[in-house]
């Protein structure tokens, strides 16, 4: 007897190419933000603006804020990245 439910592989596949694509547009908000900083905020340290970051061998000075924003997106990358190449692996080694 047929059924139509998708098999474990199917699924994990279709979960790597979800993880995909959402890797993707974190990596590139994140490539974003970083120019996005690098561009825009000051050289020099002001009030306020106290965590020292270089980007492009320039330092900048960003908010608390604006500091934790920039981690929070790396990690989230590093671990949707992760995310995505666990699953791909999985279906592309599972049987059908």
């Amino acid at each position: 007897m047929q059924t139509n439910v998708p098999d474990r592989k199917q699924r994990l596949k279709r979960y790597a190419i979800t993880f995909g694509v959402v890797t993707l547009l974190a990596m590139v908000s994140t490539v974003y933000l970083v120019h996005y900083y690098g561009e825009s905020r000051p050289t020099t340290e002001q009030p306020g603006q106290a965590h020292a970051a270089t980007i492009h061998s320039r330092t900048v000075y960003l908010t608390s804020n604006e500091y934790a924003l920039a981690v929070a997106t790396h990690v989230m990358t590093v671990l949707l990245s992760g995310i995505f190449v666990g699953t791909a692996l999985k279906a592309k080694y599972t049987k059908s």
